[in-house]
């Protein structure tokens, strides 16, 4: 998402990510990385829990999750995968913002 974020914007989104780690280490992958959105830390696990992603021995731990939320808090899209290649990609994420954002302009 780093790379199509200002398509993002475009489409009315706003991309949080959420990681289930310390601050220090968040912080230091985000500078790492110069990722353009927002990083919200969730060290207890609370934002996880809610969306029912969970950390399996299989997806040799934290497995990927992927949510679109409208304006209302109404989960349009979700994706929650064992493996990070199985997130979808960033047109077919930004095809449902784009219909979000149609919506709300109709």
């Amino acid at each position: 998402m780093t790379e199509q974020y200002q398509r993002f914007v475009e489409a009315g989104a706003e991309v949080i990510a959420v990681v289930n780690d310390s601050m220090e280490r968040a912080r230091r992958y985000f500078s790492e990385h110069d990722i353009p959105y927002m990083c919200l830390i969730d060290a207890n696990r609370e934002v996880f829990d809610r969306y029912q992603v969970e950390s399996k021995l299989i997806s040799l731990g934290q497995r990927p999750g992927l949510f679109v939320v409208d304006r209302e808090g109404v989960i349009r899209y979700s994706q929650v995968g064992w493996q990070q290649w199985q997130i979808p990609n960033d047109s077919q994420v930004l095809e449902v913002c784009g219909d979000i954002h149609c919506k709300d302009l109709g």
